[in-house]
């Protein structure tokens, strides 16, 4: 079997591949938590709002709430004068009726009173003992937000397998949902490799190198919303790893590989994989630059999903990067199924490449809006340390020229 690695499979027709093969979404374990302890968790199900929001009619400035009829011909040449008769207090439901001719004094953020339908800004007024001068017409709607403008019930506000962060936290928090469910997929993460040692481990023996995969793997699906556990380091004799590897694989949903990227133990990881319950392995290699040696298997009954990833780091995060994270969403059913962004920029200077592999390069975004990409190789411990992101260079591409656009993949 040495070799295998030259039959490997497009990225994309890999993760549908898999997908297919294991039926995913699958139906995985939830986690009812507390919002305050949702931070970088993706939801299991989609969130809809049983209110809507504003729950009331406010103003978005300091002003006066008026009837736009009464105001709409207004200038600063030929002011409107209108009877003030009284002011709204924030945190209560204005009990005063606006009738014609009449305004009420209200702070941003105030609920607008009855008969009212715009605001006024303060800055275009002049309050005169107890008339206020309007000075410039408004229209109806014009510097409110009206009730249920943004959100209106059983409006779905995010879906399945959204990361809860800083930018959806006030949302939920704002419609008082202090509980949400949570996937609660557990996966293990491996080290292999008879010259791996831990990270404490001081001198280094000759011929030996420290554990970095581990440890950035938790960190990248930590970033993405998947917690993990890093269980350390497995040796590459034969019997010994396969008994760790079905003894994570009983106590985990994903078991995730990293290392081995020789021929001879990646030969023998395969059989490995080979051996688990149907459909057992799936993908021998992929058709990424760096990154190629991936090997991906599961189980179907069971509801097993294992990665084995490259040794080198750098091969080893790219992998993780457009591979891993991509089935662990279709693995949940996310609706939103890419992770970080994705933007077409200008390249700053040439970057070799080859046609027939789909290559990923560290790149660095400049302060002018081009790209520049950080040549690295694949055993590389820095190549993503400076990086924004990865430079995409489709299967059909060869060494591209500085002034060309370039799709580029951001954290």
């Amino acid at each position: 079997m040495a070799g295998f690695v030259k039959e490997v499979t497009p990225r994309l027709q890999a993760l549908e591949y898999v997908s297919g093969s294991l039926c995913f979404p699958w139906d995985t374990n939830l986690r009812v938590i507390p919002l305050e302890n949702s931070i970088g968790r993706r939801l299991s199900n989609a969130q809809l709002s049983d209110m809507p929001y504003p729950p009331y009619t406010r103003s978005l400035r300091d002003g006066y709430a008026v009837r736009s009829s009464d105001v709409s011909a207004a200038t600063y040449g030929t002011p409107t004068f209108l009877n003030k008769i009284g002011e709204v207090t924030m945190g209560i439901i204005p009990d005063v009726l606006i009738s014609s001719g009449e305004a009420a004094a209200i702070p941003t953020g105030g609920v607008l009173p009855e008969g009212t339908d715009s605001v006024v800004m303060l800055e275009d007024t002049c309050l005169t003992g107890g008339w206020v001068e309007v000075r410039k017409g408004v229209q109806s709607g014009e510097n409110i937000i009206k009730a249920g403008e943004e959100i209106k019930v059983g409006e779905q506000i995010l879906g399945r397998g959204d990361i809860v962060d800083f930018r959806s936290v006030s949302l939920l928090a704002t419609l008082g949902i202090n509980k949400v469910s949570t996937v609660d997929l557990r996966i293990n993460l491996l080290s292999t490799g008879d010259e791996i040692v831990p990270v404490e481990v001081s001198p280094l023996p000759p011929g030996c190198i420290r554990d970095a995969n581990g440890l950035s793997l938790c960190a990248m699906l930590q970033r993405y919303g998947f917690a993990s556990e890093y269980r350390g380091i497995v040796s590459d004799d034969g019997v010994l790893f396969e008994k760790r590897v079905a003894d994570e694989l009983a106590d985990c949903d994903v078991l995730v590989l990293s290392g081995g990227s020789s021929v001879g133990v990646r030969d023998h990881c395969s059989r490995v994989l080979e051996s688990l319950p149907s459909p057992g392995l799936l993908v021998r290699g992929v058709n990424i630059v760096p990154g190629k040696p991936t090997l991906i298997a599961g189980c179907y009954d069971k509801k097993k999903l294992v990665v084995s990833l490259p040794g080198h780091p750098l091969s080893c995060l790219t992998a993780a990067y457009v591979i891993l994270i991509p089935l662990l969403l279709l693995l949940i059913g996310a609706e939103n199924e890419t992770h970080g962004n994705r933007l077409f920029l200008e390249l700053a200077k040439d970057l070799t490449a080859r046609s027939g592999p789909e290559e990923f390069t560290p790149c660095c975004i400049k302060a002018d809006g081009r790209v520049s990409p950080l040549l690295a190789k694949s055993g590389y411990v820095s190549g993503l340390t400076s990086a924004d992101g990865l430079i995409r260079i489709p299967e059909d591409r060869e060494t591209m020229r500085a002034g060309d656009i370039v799709e580029v993949w951001t954290w």
